[in-house]
């Protein structure tokens, strides 16, 4: 909270009135620049430094007070600079010209701006000095005839570096060299337009240039020959030096007329900018000299393309950074060893950049020897490695800091590109690949023996683009599959052998990350192998090769004792199984109408248990879980070959026959594996007779279906693995019991979708679901149980989606009305009959099925009674069950009861509301409506007493739905009675009158309620008053402000409710949400409400150039309020929107006002904020009381 006031004093005393100076004295520059006839220049003079004396004097009065010193430093500064602006426009503004004499108004100035200086520093403060210059800046740059008017900034410049140099106040200066060469590219752009001179020459060029050199010349002599005091002022110090040169080089080039000077311009100021960094009084300064000699040095190295723009600048660069390495390294210089380094990787720059861009063209059109290229690249990464290798290594004490550790690592990584692009110049075709590899070795070899990190992430990038190479050439794979190619037998095992070499100089340390790094070119041979199996094997046998080379890799890597490898075997195993299951996928090759492809992926089924069984590496959970996958594998890879070699309605057969055996074999010898894999089998059994077998349609014998045949063979086969695929004392085994039993029901339940009659279906089900539900009462058998409740919610979704949709008869009565009703006494027979846990039925759980059954006779009234009577039946309903549910003390009727009465209200909107005609006072809107409300508070009124039944119920809030539903019914009576613009009026009356409920009744609920409404009406207000067809279309006083500002009117009348109300809750405890917070202070909303609605509206309705003055005035209304009742968060929303205006200045009015309302915008919004911040200083202890 502190923070906040001290940012809201910080706003109001002191950045308020400087803004609000500011736009006071551009306002006025602008009203002056304006041509307005009445008053003339020397009246508009003379007004001018009327107000610029006015503000000098009121300034110095204030500035004598210590709680206005503050505000009297900011308008002593803008009477500064207005007085300056009005003393340059007596000959350089034609609007305000009384002076034809430019020399004589330039002492004029001259004058001023000393009285300037020497007024501003009698007090010692930066921000008069500075909004005084900088005002003076920005006010002169309003209007600029020609390059002689510049002459004011001259004047400016020099009276602002003598009082940085005399105060120290070197952030002055920054703001003050942005000010000088802006406001000169200012006027170069309204002269030469946004492109600049283009080459163009004007007649104003050469005065432009002495202006810019000149501005040049006085910040730099400022810079050399001041004293700094701390390390902070010489930061700042440089980079105003820095801003100084580029700002200067810029603007140079937007005026350029010989770009091809540009080359001497460079030159000529670097020379001169390192010639200052070696003077002595430079160099008493270290960071000076830095300074000055890196940007010189820079310049000179920047001007070299300019001049050999047409030759390779990189040999040049290199000659000349090697130059200052060396000479930097010999006299001990860091700045010369940097300034070599960071020529260097200008130098890689130019080769990433330009050559390489070039190599790279070349190589887009052909293959051949690029010899030119080449000796380049192999030149500068001998040079690279040289600096790297050897000078680093040598001279390690002069590169062991930032940056320099940093820079000669770079030279190391440049190395490593230059000479991939060598061997990308001197090799083509399939020998690229093959030279990169070599490189690789040679990288890892001397990484291996310096112990060189940078040189192991070097050789670990051309790794991988070897691979991308391979690729693209190498692998050839444009050839036709499995075709012979010398080239690719030769180079992909050379290059194998190559990274299998690499890998093991790979790792440095033992760690982790290192052996990672040595696997992962391990792999990357393992995969070249790999690529040449995939492109010269044939496809019937790559299967088998694949399995073959992972079961040696295995049998070679426990030989050698290196374990990693086998996880490549692992990968090659994948593989082989994914060879064998996409070989000859068409099945052209057969026998015996069997297919090949299933022969063949027997061998990988034998691969995959053998390397089960040899498979051996030191962990031992690595050990476990290869042999399970491999094991699981394996029956994968059988389970395939059943399902490609057997007749397709016999597969969901022979899978539970696999299952079977998988469960007996398991009985037997104890592989507890072998019953998950039986379970998962099964499983596939299932999902093939669901989506094969039921839509079998040949009979095996008359009346017995080939349907009823294999899935019933299946139920048994599951009913059977209910209790054989279990692992004894297993935590599974009830589960997988359970599993095997619901999948046998659910196969015979959905056999009895396809065998029995559609529209009894929903009734089978439901007998089916009882008769579980019995035998599980009498044997206890839980998992049948749980297969009635899954029957039963079948019935109830067959009877919701179909049953309900019958039209039929039988014996004349409705067959939906059958079907529904035996459905429905089911419902009621199980919540009663029903076995669940003790716990699950004190938690009544089993009133599940009341539920449902209630919802049958819901949906039974949905399409028995006529529209409008939907609603009052099923509120009648609920009324009925709520009075049952009192009556036997169950409150899960109650519940439903209070489901129905939420149903009813809300088919109100779909039907009810919408009937009668437009405007009809009495009809079926108000008499099938008003039962319901009444329903509503009736049951709210019986909620409301101190009843120990209801406890429940009110604990769950069910008297603040009814409540709310009650209420919201009468809102929505008014929406459809009043649908007009009058509408935001009616509910802004209701809020009225639930805020008076709410003080009177003392209830809470009204409170929300009339917050929720305020919402709403603020809604309305928007989007239809505001922005819907009336607000356009109603051209008069009364369309347009009175409807909406009779809202704000009343919403704002709720003022006096929301302070009680807030004063009588400030002892309660409320819960921490947005209602409570809402709730806890009223007041709040109701003010920002209303207010948001007046701003938007004065937004929409004013004229475009007065919309910011009108929030202005509403700002300072709003403060001017929030002082008299005490309330601080009204005084931030008057600040933050003369904030807003203020950005809404700067960002629009400035440029797209006309200029009439542009100067008078400025000036009310400048004179409002000085006003605020007036108020601000005088009432600082009044305020902080509030706080």
């Amino acid at each position: 909270m502190k923070s906040v006031f001290a940012l809201e004093e910080t706003l109001g005393t002191n950045w308020l009135n400087k803004l609000g100076i500011t736009i006071l004295v551009l306002g006025l520059a602008l009203f002056g620049i304006y041509e307005l006839g009445q008053l003339g220049p020397a009246g508009k003079v003379g007004l001018s430094y009327v107000v610029s004396l006015a503000l000098l004097a009121g300034g110095m009065f204030f500035e004598r007070r210590e709680r206005y010193r503050v505000l009297g430093h900011t308008l002593i500064g803008g009477g500064w600079a207005l007085l300056f602006f009005t003393t340059y426009a007596l000959n350089h503004v034609r609007a305000m010209r009384v002076m034809d004499s430019a020399g004589a108004d330039l002492v004029l100035m001259l004058v001023v701006a000393l009285a300037m200086v020497l007024h501003t520093l009698r007090y010692r403060s930066q921000v008069v000095t500075g909004i005084a210059f900088l005002l003076a800046y920005w006010t002169v740059s309003l209007s600029q005839d020609d390059v002689y008017s510049l002459a004011s900034g001259v004047v400016l410049a020099l009276g602002l570096v003598t009082i940085v140099m005399k105060m120290g106040w070197f952030e002055l200066e920054v703001f003050g060299i942005l000010s000088s060469y802006l406001n000169h590219l200012y006027w170069l752009y309204r002269l030469l337009g946004p492109e600049g001179a283009h080459g163009h020459a004007f007649p104003e060029y050469h005065a432009s240039t002495a202006l810019l050199l000149f501005y040049w010349l006085i910040f730099r002599v400022s810079y050399i020959v001041r004293k700094t005091r701390s390390p902070q002022g010489e930061h700042v110090s440089s980079a105003a030096a820095l801003l100084n040169t580029l700002l200067l080089l810029g603007t140079m080039k937007f005026q350029s007329v010989q770009p091809e000077l540009a080359f001497v311009a460079l030159l000529v100021i670097g020379a001169a900018e390192f010639s200052f960094g070696q003077l002595p009084l430079t160099k008493r300064r270290r960071e000076a000299f830095v300074v000055l000699s890196v940007l010189g040095a820079a310049l000179m190295i920047s001007a070299v393309p300019f001049r050999y723009s047409g030759n390779n600048v990189a040999i040049l660069w290199l000659i000349g950074g090697e130059a200052l390495l060396l000479a930097g390294v010999l006299v001990s210089e860091v700045v010369f060893r940097r300034l070599g380094l960071l020529a260097g990787l200008l130098v890689g720059l130019h080769l990433v950049g330009v050559d390489f861009r070039q190599l790279m063209a070349v190589r887009q059109s052909s293959e051949h020897l690029v010899l030119t290229a080449g000796v380049m690249f192999t030149l500068c990464a001998a040079v690279f490695y040289l600096n790297a290798l050897f000078i680093g290594g040598r001279w390690k004490s002069f590169f062991g800091e930032s940056p320099d550790v940093q820079l000669i690592d770079g030279h190391s990584y440049l190395g490593g590109l230059a000479a991939a692009s060598a061997a990308w110049a001197l090799c083509s075709q399939d020998w690229t690949a093959v030279a990169f590899a070599g490189i690789m070795l040679t990288l890892a070899v001397l990484g291996q023996k310096l112990r060189s990190f940078h040189l192991q992430v070097q050789y670990g990038l051309i790794g991988t683009l070897i691979l991308y190479r391979v690729v693209l050439f190498n692998l050839h794979s444009e050839a036709p599959a499995h075709t012979h190619i010398a080239m690719r037998l030769f180079t992909l095992p050379a290059m194998a052998a190559m990274f299998y070499v690499t890998a093991k100089w790979a790792q440095l340390r033992d760690d982790s990350n290192q052996r990672t790094f040595r696997g992962l070119f391990a792999l990357a041979g393992t995969a070249l192998v790999t690529s040449l199996i995939d492109y010269e094997v044939p496809e019937l046998w790559q299967p088998a090769a694949a399995i073959l080379f992972a079961v040696a890799l295995v049998e070679i890597g426990q030989w050698i004792r290196y374990y990693a490898i086998a996880w490549h075997a692992h990968l090659l195993s994948g593989l082989a199984v994914l060879a064998a299951l996409t070989a000859d996928q068409s099945s052209t090759h057969r026998w015996h109408d069997v297919p090949l492809h299933a022969f063949g992926a027997l061998p990988v089924v034998a691969g995959l248990y053998w390397i089960a069984k040899r498979i051996g590496v030191p962990n031992t959970d690595h050990v476990n879980t290869a042999r399970i996958a491999y094991s699981w594998a394996g029956t994968g890879m059988m389970l395939w070959v059943l399902n490609e070699a057997v007749p397709l309605p016999w597969i969901a057969v022979s899978w539970i026959v696999l299952a079977i055996a998988l469960a007996l074999v398991m009985r037997r010898i104890g592989y507890r594996q072998l019953a998950w894999q039986a379970n998962v089998v099964a499983a596939c059994a299932v999902a093939r007779a669901y989506t094969a077998n039921f839509s079998l349609e040949q009979t095996v014998s008359p009346g017995v279906s080939l349907r009823l045949v294999t899935v019933s063979l299946v139920a048994a086969g599951l009913y059977f693995l209910s209790r054989k695929a279990t692992i004894p004392d297993s935590e599974s085994k009830r589960a997988i019991t359970y599993l095997h039993t619901f999948a046998a029901t659910a196969l015979l339940a959905l056999l009895a979708w396809y065998e029995a009659p559609g529209a009894w279906l929903a009734a089978v089900w439901a007998i089916f679901a009882l008769v579980l539900a019995l035998v599980d009462h009498h044997f206890e058998l839980e998992d049948l149980a749980w297969q009635a409740h899954a029957l039963a919610a079948l019935a109830m979704v067959r009877s919701v989606s179909l049953n309900l949709y019958i039209n039929e008869a039988w014996h004349g009565i409705s067959v939906r009305l059958l079907s529904l009703a035996i459905v429905t006494v089911v419902m009621y027979a199980l919540a009663q009959v029903i076995r669940m846990p003790q716990e699950w039925r004190n938690r009544e759980f089993h009133h599940i099925y009341s539920w449902a059954a209630s919802a049958l006779v819901s949906l039974l009234m949905w399409y028995e009674l006529r529209p409008l009577s939907v609603a009052v039946g099923w509120a009648v309903f609920g009324l009925v069950l709520f009075e049952y549910g009192l009556l036997r003390n169950t409150r899960q009727f109650r519940f439903q009861a209070y489901l129905a009465l939420t149903a009813a209200f809300g088919r109100i909107f779909f039907a009810n509301l919408a009937a009668g005609n437009p405007g009809e006072f009495w009809g079926p809107r108000i008499y099938t409506v008003l039962p319901l409300t009444l329903i509503f508070f009736f049951v709210y009124a019986q909620l409301d007493a101190d009843q120990a039944t209801v406890r429940d119920d009110r604990r769950l809030h069910f008297d603040d739905l009814l409540g709310y539903l009650g209420t919201a019914s009468v809102i929505a009576l008014l929406y459809f009675q009043f649908a007009n613009d009058w509408l935001v009026t009616m509910w802004a009356v209701a809020v009225f009158v639930l805020f008076g409920m709410a003080l009177l009744l003392d209830r809470s609920i009204f409170l929300h309620q009339g917050i929720l409404l305020t919402i709403g009406t603020c809604v309305r207000g928007v989007m239809h008053n505001l922005f819907g067809a009336s607000y356009f279309s109603g051209g008069d006083w009364t369309g347009r402000y009175f409807v909406l500002g009779s809202a704000v009117a009343v919403l704002l009348a709720c003022l006096p409710f929301a302070f009680r109300l807030r004063d009588r809750r400030q002892g309660q405890t409320l819960p921490i949400r947005w209602m409570g917070a809402l709730v806890r202070r009223p007041e709040q909303f109701m003010f920002f409400a209303p207010i948001l609605l007046l701003t938007l509206m004065l937004a929409l309705k004013m004229r475009a150039g007065m919309v910011t003055v009108a929030w202005g005035i509403e700002g300072v209304l709003i403060i001017l309020l929030a002082l008299a009742v005490n309330e601080r968060s009204y005084r931030l929303t008057g600040l933050i929107l003369l904030l807003v205006c203020v950005g809404k200045i700067i960002l629009r009015d400035a440029w797209g006002l006309a200029p009439r309302d542009r100067y008078i915008t400025f000036i009310i919004l400048g004179a409002a904020l000085l006003l605020v911040s007036f108020l601000y200083s005088k009432y600082r202890e009044a305020i902080r009381q509030f706080l």
